[in-house]
């Protein structure tokens, strides 16, 4: 059977005319290292995080230069600890939110727990504050080396209630909860050449499998397959 090819747009396009966020949606997006997801990601946070309703990055690696870039442009705040300390350089809630960077120690151990402590108390900060995106750029870190997924699960099965939205992103589909499937209100997919990562993908519900799979895999570098899942919309976001 011969599928029909979605509809392809710019990045330009569908950032500023196609892509349409409510307070409370949670997103994924997976895709294999160096195929855009970051930047795709705060370029979301770019049209949908406002002062109303800020934005909590999260960064797992102790460098990261597209972080970097994307937190001046942003204007977030970066912050070591959560809660984030009072600042007299930045006082009062920055304009659209905060990235928590915890320092790294490069002691594997100290760092997991580092990271576990400060990361566990941002999200359930923020789906009791609710109003907020908390955006986990390496969901299956977060998930599976700090031990953060009943956390996750509580914000992906009840956050919506609190209008906090989950954004996760990962190269490693095969090795996440399926919530970050069945609870996304927002799905975007890049090519990967792993047959058991496509085969993730076709198990988003409300939409055709073998269509998702099929057009996946006739992506181009750095394409993505954008899915909506209200109303089964689809389309492909150019680089």
């Amino acid at each position: 059977m011969k599928y029909p090819r979605p509809e392809t747009f710019s990045r330009e396009e569908f950032l500023i005319n196609r892509w349409q966020y409510r307070a409370g949606d949670h997103v994924t997006i997976l895709g294999p290292t160096d195929c855009g997801k970051t930047t795709l990601g705060y370029q979301l946070l770019e049209q949908s995080a406002t002062p109303k309703l800020p934005a909590l990055t999260m960064v797992m690696k102790p460098k990261d230069d597209t972080v970097t870039r994307w937190n001046k442009q942003l204007g977030l705040r970066v912050v070591r600890h959560w809660p984030p300390p009072p600042s007299i350089w930045e006082p009062g809630r920055p304009k659209v939110g905060w990235c928590l960077w915890p320092k790294h120690t490069f002691d594997p151990e100290r760092d997991d727990y580092l990271l576990h402590v400060q990361f566990r108390s941002a999200i359930l900060d923020s789906y009791k504050r609710g109003n907020r995106i908390i955006f986990g750029d390496e969901v299956y870190g977060l998930a599976e080396e700090l031990k953060l997924s009943r956390e996750l699960v509580t914000v992906w099965s009840r956050g919506r209630s609190m209008k906090t939205g989950l954004w996760a992103a990962s190269q490693k589909p095969t090795h996440i909860p399926l919530w970050a499937y069945s609870m996304a209100a927002h799905l975007f997919l890049y090519f990967d050449p792993d047959k058991r990562a496509r085969e993730r993908f076709s198990e988003i519900g409300g939409v055709d499998p073998q269509l998702v799979a099929r057009t996946v895999m006739d992506l181009d570098e750095h394409q993505a397959l954008y899915i909506r899942r209200r109303g089964g919309a689809m389309c492909i976001v150019d680089a």
